[in-house]
Parts: structure tokens; sequence; C-alpha cells
């Protein structure tokens, strides 16, 4: 080995560790009593029952990858129903990701709007 490119540890307190009582490592899980349980399951309900944006821990969770290919004028077609809906909603952050997919939901539907599909994922909801 060359000259300073060791452990910055010693070998020794590595040697130390091994010849004192062994350490637990696995540390066991506490049990839940029933109420406990209870209480967890109905987190869990609750959280199912959010809307999309709110469960979802980012903006891709939950969607499969698809790539689209948009030329200029598409581009700045979506552009602007973000900044639309931007405004529609309070200037809340509304993703492109979810403008794109609300589109593709409310297309050749007419009782489903753009506006409906974002509110239904949860903007609007502030």
């Amino acid at each position: 080995m060359k000259s300073g490119a060791g452990s910055p540890f010693d070998e020794d307190d590595f040697a130390e560790e091994d010849e004192g009582e062994s350490v637990e490592t696995t540390e066991s899980e506490p049990e839940l009593s029933s109420s406990e349980e209870t209480t967890a399951t109905d987190r869990e309900e609750t959280t199912s029952d959010l809307p999309y944006k709110y469960r979802r821990d980012g903006v891709q969770d939950g969607r499969s990858h698809g790539n689209i290919f948009l030329c200029d004028e598409a581009e700045e077609h979506v552009e602007e129903l973000v900044d639309r809906m931007d405004d529609v909603f309070d200037n809340e952050a509304v993703y492109k990701i979810d403008v794109l997919e609300a589109a593709v939901l409310a297309v050749d539907e007419p009782d489903r709007t753009l506006e409906d599909e974002l509110r239904k994922m949860g903007y609007g909801m502030k």
C-alpha cells in the first residue's frame, strides 16, 4: 500500500470491538396494541381517500414513465395551459405533468374539462 493511503482508523480500533461484548444490531419492533393498530389503519385509509396531489411524495409517484415529443407550437400551448391553470388555481404551483395528464383524461369527453381533472387531483383545495 502507498504511504499515506491507509485507513484513517487504527486497525487496533476494530480489534478492540471484537474482543468486547457483542453488540446486538437488530432492534425488535414494539408490539402495537389493538387501538394503535386501528389508528394506523385509519391513517392509511384516510391517506388513500386524499386526492392524488396530497397522497404523493413527488409529482412522478404512481405514474409510469412515458416520453412525449412535442413540436414547438404544442410546447408553447402546454406552457400557456400551465400558466392559465396557475391563474385558475390562484397561482398554486401547477405541474406541467399534471396538466398533460389532465388534458389526456379530458380529451374527447364533453363532460370532463382540464380544470375538473386537476380538481380531482387535488388542485384548488388549499
